[in-house]
C-alpha cells in the first residue's frame, strides 16, 4: 500500500472513529444527565413521602394533644376563677393548694407538706 492510500484510510478510519466518539461522549453525556434528573426526582419524592409521614405521625397527633391540653387548661382556669364564690372557699383544699404551691410544679408536694405541718 502505498502512503496516498494509507493516508486517506488514516483519514477515514479517523473521521469514522472520531466521528462515532463524539456521538458517543454526547449520548453519555446526555444519558448521565437524564440519570441525575431522575435521581433529584425520586430524592425529592422521597423527600416529600418523608415529610408527609413525619406530618401524619409526629406533627398531627401532637396538635391534637396540644389542643387537648388547651381545652383542658381552659376548663381549668374556669373552675379556679369560681372558687371564691364557693360557699366553702375558706376551707377549700384546691385553693389552699393552688396558694401554698411554688411556682415550679415539682414543688408543690414539698409545700402541701409543710402546709400540714
Amino acid at each position: 500500500m502505498d502512503s496516498f492510500t494509507q493516508q486517506i484510510i488514516l483519514l477515514v478510519a479517523n473521521a469514522i472513529l472520531g466521528g462515532t466518539l463524539i456521538v458517543t461522549l454526547v449520548t453519555l453525556r446526555a444519558k448521565r444527565k437524564k440519570a441525575n434528573e431522575e435521581a433529584k426526582a425520586a430524592e425529592l419524592e422521597n423527600n416529600k413521602s418523608l415529610m408527609d409521614s413525619f406530618n401524619e405521625y409526629i406533627v398531627e397527633p401532637i396538635k391534637k394533644e396540644v389542643n387537648a391540653l388547651r381545652k383542658d387548661v381552659r376548663r381549668l382556669n374556669r373552675a379556679i376563677e369560681k372558687i371564691n364564690d364557693c360557699p366553702h372557699a375558706a376551707t377549700c383544699p384546691v385553693r389552699n393548694e393552688l396558694q401554698n404551691c411554688p411556682d415550679d410544679p415539682a414543688d408543690c408536694s414539698a409545700a402541701t407538706s409543710r402546709s400540714k405541718e
